[in-house]
């Protein structure tokens, strides 16, 4: 059904509100699930506001700076949610990066926001390269070779400063997202073929099935490679141990360095820019239209609906977000 977007955005303003959320902390965890539905990724978008943006809310919530050193902080998010934690430090990462040429972050316990390449945006927003990884919290992917799940999806966001729009990209390590999966589960529709097995390791289209049993990793053994880096670098180097302890207990590393550091900034951006305008040229397969680069059809997208001022929404969905109130 069509949506007025201030229509949804007020709508679950006022529920977060009504949990105890200041108005500022509220726009700031709205907009997120905004800006998913705007790009047109529906499993981050308002699918997951009721078990996601309204069900994790805590108010009294309260994370934890562990170390806050030159380049590096580490916090510990104390349950919050990842919105409100990442749009507090993330810019304090960048001036770090900016005044020491590279800056770490490093959370633990915090609940996930909903897309790293948001970060990975304003990263590279701010003419720095950032590199995201992200723990899922629970074991989804099959390494190769095995039917028990033993890595989580753990996304990659890295985010590119260029002339025109920034380089963005948001990928999960398994085949197919899992927010994928509990979409189609609550629209009750098919996965796509050959991105998930059953409990018994027996390839199935059925969401609830999948959910049971485990997501084949992107490109075979490579998916699974990045898949097991990630997890090192943003569960096991905080301290949360290995693939069966402390299932829940997300972590989430960012790297960020400033390209002015090898050389000026500006002349970068322009080679970043002519290197785009040189793929986008290229000879076209058939059928093509055109070739886009990571984040450019989702802006465009993004553009396209904020002109139309509505979004087309499951009623499924609008209705169980009315639900909340």
């Amino acid at each position: 059904m069509k949506i007025k977007i201030q229509e949804i955005k007020d709508l679950c303003l006022e529920i977060l509100t009504k949990k105890g959320l200041s108005t500022e902390d509220a726009e700031t965890i709205v907009n997120e699930y905004l800006d998913g539905e705007l790009r047109g990724r529906e499993c981050h978008g308002f699918a997951f506001f009721k078990n996601f943006g309204a069900k994790l809310v805590d108010p009294n919530a309260k994370e934890e700076v562990l170390k806050d050193e030159d380049n590096l902080l580490f916090i510990d998010g104390g349950g919050k949610l990842g919105q409100l934690i990442c749009n507090k430090y993330v810019p304090q990462l960048i001036t770090k990066a900016k005044s020491k040429h590279m800056a770490m972050l490093g959370i633990k316990n915090m609940h996930s926001y909903l897309m790293p390449g948001t970060y990975a945006r304003m990263i590279a927003e701010n003419d720095l390269v950032g590199f995201i990884f992200n723990y899922g919290g629970k074991a989804r992917i099959v390494p190769t070779g095995s039917i028990d799940p033993m890595l989580a999806t753990n996304p990659i966001a890295i985010g590119m400063p260029s002339n025109d729009l920034p380089i963005v990209i948001d990928l999960a390590t398994s085949k197919t997202a899992m927010g994928k999966v509990r979409l189609a589960k609550k629209l009750g529709i098919d996965l796509e073929p050959d991105c998930c097995i059953d409990k018994d390791g027996k390839s199935t289209l059925n969401p609830e099935e999948a959910m049971e049993g485990a997501l084949f990793p992107f490109g075979g053994y490579k998916g699974y490679s990045l898949a097991l880096m990630v997890e090192i670098l943003s569960k096991t180097m905080f301290g949360l141990g290995g693939s069966k302890e402390n299932v829940g207990k997300r972590g989430f590393f960012f790297m960020v360095f400033n390209p002015a550091a090898f050389q000026d900034i500006n002349k970068f951006k322009e080679d970043v820019s002519k290197l785009i305008k040189e793929i986008k040229s290229s000879r076209k397969a058939e059928g093509v239209k055109e070739i886009f680069v990571p984040g450019e059809r989702s802006e465009r997208l993004k553009q396209e609906n904020l002109k139309k001022d509505f979004l087309e929404i499951d009623k499924k969905i609008i209705e169980e977000i009315k639900g909340l109130l």
